[in-house]
């Protein structure tokens, strides 16, 4: 009979589990009862980051040995429709922002709101916070981009009487989200200074992007000539831009965690920080 075990120890910031099942040895005590002895490695912090881009470990108990790894899922549904809309905006292939997101609306609704919602839950089950906020945030963001997007709604021929999608009452509102979402992203991106530095390069970009997408919305109202309209699209591109960072962490990551995941030995580094930056203090021995 095998059994596995699972500890983690704050002190000292190794990750304790078993990774081979018990050992039991073929002599016999004094009683004649069998002996056994359980083999135990440690993990380290940038070992554990690798897997789950949180610099603690999981709580208490065996979940995170029964089910699988949700980061790699969420990761990978986030980079899909954010790689197109990136691309988009830096006007590739005669791409025409807004209007081509209107073209990877499906990418929003099926992978980025449902695909990273069910790896936020799954997160939230194995106890990581940051990631479960993370993918549910954005999962949710890429779900109301799409609906304010789809031409079904017809969201803009609410502000007809109000100059419609070029009127200062629909441009605020989406500026005023957009600078909303900036701020979340700042937030996250000081919480990812203890994880990795790919994943702190992700939201800096983010960080960037939801700027200036807000800049160009709050500058769409005011425009009065081709001059204006090149200014707004100079903007977007700038915006892409600063995206397009995010993008090559974010796949750079990608990388290591399909190598993980099926253990494939993968010599690119994670650049762990939960041991760089605030660094958990040593734990009192009595």
């Amino acid at each position: 009979m095998t059994e596995k075990t699972e500890d983690y120890e704050a002190g000292n910031g190794m990750h304790h589990h078993e990774s081979m099942p018990r050992l039991t040895a073929t002599h016999t005590n004094a009683e004649g009862a069998p002996l056994s002895r359980q083999v135990t490695v440690t993990m380290s912090n940038e070992q554990y980051e690798r897997l789950f881009f949180q610099p603690s470990a999981p709580r208490k108990g065996d979940l995170a040995k029964r089910f699988a790894n949700p980061t790699l899922l969420g990761l990978i549904c986030f980079l899909i429709p954010y790689t197109s809309t990136v691309l988009i905006l830096c006007q590739f292939q005669g791409a025409v922002p807004p209007t081509s997101l209107i073209g990877i609306g499906a990418d929003y609704y099926f992978l980025g709101t449902i695909g990273m919602n069910i790896a936020g839950i799954a997160e939230f089950i194995l106890g990581n916070t940051l990631p479960f906020a993370v993918f549910v945030i954005y999962g949710s963001h890429w779900g109301s981009l799409a609906y304010n997007q789809d031409p079904i709604h017809n969201v803009t021929a609410a502000f007809e009487e109000y100059g419609g999608a070029n009127g200062a009452a629909y441009n605020s509102s989406q500026g005023f989200h957009n600078i909303t979402m900036c701020m979340v992203s700042f937030m996250i991106m000081i919480g990812t200074l203890r994880t990795n530095l790919p994943l702190t390069a992700l939201f800096f970009g983010l960080v960037m992007l939801f700027a200036f997408i807000a800049a160009a919305d709050l500058r769409i109202p005011s425009a009065t000539g081709p001059e204006d309209l090149e200014y707004i699209e100079k903007l977007l591109q700038v915006a892409g831009g600063f995206g397009f960072i995010g993008l090559v962490a974010g796949w750079y990551l990608v990388i290591i965690e399909v190598c993980e995941a099926v253990a494939i030995p993968c010599p690119l580094p994670i650049f762990d920080l939960s041991t760089k930056v605030f660094p958990p203090k040593d734990k009192k021995t009595n």
